[in-house]
Order: C-alpha cells, then structure tokens, then sequence
C-alpha cells in the first residue's frame, strides 16, 4: 500500500478543498466530472489520522474494591485507504483542564483571544512519539496513557495495555515520574514504542483531565526539535494572561494540528465554554467520569456502505451508545473491524456530529 506523509498532516476541511481541486482524486479521470457522492468517497483514499477514542475517566474498581483511576488510554486511527507514516506525532491538551472552568482566555467580544491567531496553546506539557510511526489504512493506535501494562491484574474491569504494540507515553528521563501513573511498561514493548515528553508547568505527570479532556493531535515539522520548541521563551502563553509556572502554554501553530476533539461533562454542559477553535472543533463532545465511558467516533454510514467488499461484513444493531447519545448510523464499527470490515468514521470537524458517548472500551 502506497505510503502518504503529505496527507496526514492536513485537516479534514483542507482534504475536502484539495479533493474538490483534484489533488485527491486518484480513481478518476480528468475528463470525468466528481459528483459530490464520488467526492465524499474519494477524499478517504488518502490516509488521514483521526482520535478515534478516549477513555480517560477512570470508575474502575480494584480486587480490593478501591478506586483505580490510572487506565487512561486512547486510539488513534487511519480514517482512509492509505497507510500514514509520521514522525515527531505529538498530543497535547488546551486549557483550562475542565471546559466548565473559569476561562481567562476569552476577551470582551466573548470569543477565544486566539480565535483568529495562527496558534494553540498547549498546557502542561507535550507528548510526542521521535520515531517514525507508519499505520495501516482502517488501523488502531492504541496509546496508553497511564500505564503501558495489563491493568485487568489490578482492576479486573480495565482495560489490557500490554500488547507489544501498544504505545507508550513513558519517559523516566522528564519530570513525569510519578510511579503510579507511568510504571514500566509491560515487557514485549519495544523502547521504541515509548512516547517522549517535553514536560513545562508543575507536577510529576501529564495533567489531563477526566471530567472532560480536551486533545488535540498535531505533527512537528522536520527540522524542529519538540523539547527545544517548548522551551523556547518565544513560543510561550499563559493561561489566562497569568504569568505563572503553573499557567505556562505553549503556543502550537494551527497548521500543524492534524485533529481535535473538544468534550464537556454531562451534567455541566450550560457552565460549559469551548476551548478548541472552530477550525480544529466547531461542537464538543459529551464526557462524564467514573463511568467507564469512552468518547467513540459516529460511522460514516455512505461512505462505509460503499466500500468494496464490505456489504457482508459489517454488524448492525449497535447499542453501546449512553446518556442520550447516539451513532444514528446504527453500525457496530469494533464488532464490523473484528469480522473483517473496513470502517470510515465521521470527520467534519464538529465533534457534536462526529462523536457519542460509549459504554465502555471499545477493545474490550
């Protein structure tokens, strides 16, 4: 399978102008128009990252019936027919931790201060993966966040991260060295595997939150040293306009962002304010914690539907869907991937459409 880096690093409403330019439509002839069905097709040759899945908030209990809050994993996934491969591939979270926080950064209009810069800000600190890293077309990422090991052995209703494939936000060599959130990985998981931080703020590990996380995936060009970039004095923003180790951002250009999603808490959605531009995330999607719940990727019903081969493989009938959320599309993507389909998610930006709130793991 033909390997794209250009691609990768665009999002999906500068894949949708380039398809309408051309650029993407590999499987048509000039002299054949694109109907606007043909387009949405064929705009997901191309292989294209996207946060399939979150699962950060924890409700786990352990063998001693303690809470265990230190399984926090997500997936990435390559929403197209081509296999991605990507260097210095990077996430990151936007402040505030909650979205039902105060937020300094917005000014007396009511919009983001940096709604109409050319950045992000990022806080806390960065993880990024320095080896090069290639995926599959309709391929997992599964990262581990907390902890690249078989959390079941603590917490039987967890999830397993211990497969050698599995990625690993690890680094004992930056101030995240909090014991319980990042023990040794699981043996079989090469050291290549393991994610680097460029740690700035407070604290000995990766302040994400588990109410309502927002994360946003991005690339580092080539030729930029991450932990150099965020160190340096001119690429800083603080929280709020608080000059304060605690507040200290990272401003993160917007071109490089490859994807986005923007959640709030349930229960908290009126207190709620966006932190994502519009470009990156135009909606938010819902979250609670100590549920189990994952914030899942809607299918893209048409698109799937067509493709080649798929007609026999996908299941119908899912049910994994709480709170009031929903995939209208009525697909079950983990049990149609398990029996051999390809699956394309939603991707239009606006992660009201393109997300629901799952009952639990989707690898389970």
């Amino acid at each position: 399978m033909k390997t794209t880096k250009f691609f990768q690093g665009l999002s999906a409403i500068a894949l949708t102008a380039l398809v309408a330019a051309g650029f993407c439509s590999c499987t048509q002839q000039q002299d054949n128009p694109i109907t606007d069905e043909a387009q949405e097709v064929t705009k997901y040759d191309q292989g294209r990252l996207i946060i399939k899945e979150v699962n950060f908030g924890g409700g786990f209990k352990t063998t001693e019936n303690k809470s265990y809050s230190w399984c926090k994993g997500m997936i990435l996934y390559n929403n197209g027919g081509s296999a991605v491969t990507v260097k210095n591939l990077a996430i990151g979270t936007v402040p505030p931790g909650n979205a039902h926080a105060n937020n300094g950064n917005y000014n007396e209009d009511g919009k983001l201060v940096y709604e109409n810069e050319d950045w992000i800000p990022m806080i806390y600190g960065i993880w990024y993966q320095p080896n090069e890293l290639t995926v599959e077309p309709y391929s997992d990422v599964v990262i581990a966040v907390n902890g690249a090991i078989d959390h079941t052995q603590l917490a039987p209703e967890a999830f397993d991260l211990s497969a050698p494939t599995v990625q690993a936000m690890y680094d004992p060599e930056s101030p995240y060295v909090n014991a319980n959130a990042y023990p040794t990985p699981a043996d079989g998981i090469p050291a290549s595997n393991y994610w680097k931080a460029a740690a700035f703020g407070l604290g000995n590990a990766w302040a994400v939150s588990v109410m309502c996380p927002t994360l946003v995936l991005f690339q580092f060009p080539e030729g930029v040293d991450p932990k150099a970039y965020c160190a340096d004095a001119a690429n800083a923003y603080y929280d709020g306009g608080k000059e304060t180790a605690a507040n200290y951002c990272v401003k993160i250009p917007r071109s490089w962002v490859i994807d986005g999603i923007d959640t709030y808490r349930t229960t908290m959605v009126a207190d709620s304010k966006k932190r994502l531009t519009s470009d990156i995330d135009a909606g938010y999607a819902l979250y609670n914690s100590n549920q189990q719940y994952s914030a899942y990727r809607n299918v893209n019903q048409k698109v799937t539907e067509s493709l080649k081969g798929n007609k026999d493989k996908l299941v119908y009938g899912y049910d994994q869907a709480v709170e009031g959320t929903q995939d209208a599309s009525g697909i079950d993507a983990a049990a149609s991937l398990k029996n051999g389909a390809k699956i394309i998610y939603m991707d239009t930006n606006n992660s009201t459409s393109d997300f629901h709130l799952r009952k639990g793991w989707s690898l389970k």
